[in-house]
């Protein structure tokens, strides 16, 4: 047994030198693709391991094994032309500096808290999709909405993907595995890359091929009629609706933000026509620089109207009137937190028949919230008030997730808004009534979540 195993050891060191001096014969511009491919990382049990330098050398050798055989000499030039194009075509397709890329799951919320959904659809109502950061062009002593107040710029947040287009999205709820047919179970495949927005029980999202839109349940994985095909030269940010298209599909209209001010909105009503209109604004922003038009980053649809938030934080009501999409009001009041702060993040949502603004502060260059503060938006004024308590209720925040609950129902504490970190895992807990903020990793322990109903 151990002369044979022996031999065995000894046949293989043969094989792996042969081949190590075979791979010494290589071109370099093949060896430096193939230490590349297993230079690579991978998730081993949650955790990210790299492969040690004896791992990538039998790796690298047993792949050259399978290489030399197929290359002739002839055909040497030809791959390493082959693999230069191919070196160079995934350098091009990279992401830039300041962008990134990836797969991000949707809604990003505790696993407590997804496990509820999933029994309790009906839940899905209380979701909305968004969350912006802005950051300050110099540091404010106090940010008020004058026309002194240094003027907002995008944060580049690596979770937002502010100013990206290379991030996918994958729905984080399981309602069912499959649906059945005669020949058995079969995978749900959902068409959906990139996420838009979720408003009304409606997911908006960009299929593989970024011209197509299409508008899901995801709860019972229906899908409405598909909005035309999208300008791919137009950049998509954001998309709501203005109400649910089950309560009156020919007065829905679907609102999309570019983030730019021509066009700023691109617009598609459900009772027609068939078409994308292009909706210009030239309204000067009054808390902008230079006399800029507004760009709208946010926005959500309430009783038929859609409310848009532009990145200095200015509000405008957009309202579909004999035919026509217009601006029919602005706010008066400026939409930025009351203390001072670097940057920070917003989120519009809607509960109680009221809209309410929450922001999530950052007073220290690390993206660690500092402070929360709740706003409520005052009708017909449209002005800013400052919410003191929620009540029974308490707000979840994740990266581009904001979601409203009952207290009783849920199990979770009344009064509190949980807010994950930009830089790691982890939720807090800042209490309305005290103005604390909880730990990291404590707030979703058992003293603080009770259990579910």
């Amino acid at each position: 047994m151990a002369r044979t195993k022996r031999a065995r050891t000894t046949k293989q060191g043969g094989k792996r030198s042969m081949a190590a001096a075979r791979l010494s014969n290589l071109p370099d511009l093949i060896l430096q693709y193939i230490l590349r491919f297993h230079a690579r990382k991978v998730r081993s049990s949650g955790r990210h391991t790299v492969k040690t330098y004896k791992d990538q050398q039998l790796n690298t050798i047993v792949l050259a094994q399978f290489i030399v055989v197929m290359i002739t000499d002839k055909s040497k030039e030809r791959l390493s032309d082959t693999c230069n194009m191919g070196l160079q075509a995934k350098k091009r397709l990279s992401p830039k500096k300041g962008e990134t890329s990836g797969v991000r799951q949707w809604p990003d919320l505790p696993e407590q808290l997804l496990s509820l959904i999933a029994r309790q659809s009906t839940l899905m109502q209380n979701l909305s999709f968004g969350g912006f950061t802005k950051a300050w062009r110099a540091a404010p002593r106090q940010c008020n909405p004058s026309e002194n107040s240094p003027w907002l710029h995008p944060y580049p947040d690596i979770n937002d993907g502010n100013g990206t287009i290379n991030i996918s999205h994958t729905f984080n709820i399981v309602f069912r595995r499959g649906v059945y047919s005669w020949y058995g179970r079969w995978p749900y495949q959902p068409p959906w890359k990139r996420f838009l927005g979720y408003s009304h029980g409606v997911l908006m999202a960009e299929e593989a091929v970024p011209s197509h839109l299409c508008l899901c349940n995801p709860v019972t994985n229906g899908q409405w009629r598909s909005p035309p095909p999208w300008n791919t030269h137009i950049p998509s940010r954001f998309s709501v609706l203005s109400l649910s298209p089950s309560e009156s599909y020919d007065n829905c209209f679907m609102t999309v933000l570019t983030g730019i001010s021509r066009p700023a909105f691109m617009l598609y009503r459900f009772g027609g026509p068939y078409e994308w209109i292009k909706q210009d604004c030239n309204l000067v922003d009054p808390y902008a620089p230079n006399q800029q038009y507004m760009q709208f980053t946010n926005a959500i649809g309430f009783n038929g109207k859609v409310y848009a938030l532009s990145l200095q934080g200015t509000l405008v009501v957009i309202e579909h009137i004999d035919s026509q999409f217009k601006i029919t009001a602005s706010s008066s009041s400026r939409a930025v937190p009351s203390v001072s702060s670097k940057h920070f993040k917003e989120y519009l949502v809607q509960f109680d028949g009221e809209i309410f603004l929450i922001f999530l502060i950052f007073q220290k260059p690390i993206n660690v919230a500092d402070d929360v503060e709740v706003f409520r938006l005052q009708f017909p004024r449209l002005s800013w008030v400052k919410v003191k308590s929620l009540g029974e209720k308490a707000l979840f925040a994740g990266a581009k997730t904001c979601m409203w609950v009952t207290a009783s129902k849920v199990g979770c504490r009344s009064n509190c808004i949980y807010f994950s970190h930009h830089r790691g895992p982890g939720w807090s807990l800042y209490d309305m009534e005290s103005g604390n903020i909880s730990p990291e990793q404590s707030c979703l322990q058992d003293n603080f979540w009770m259990n579910n109903r």
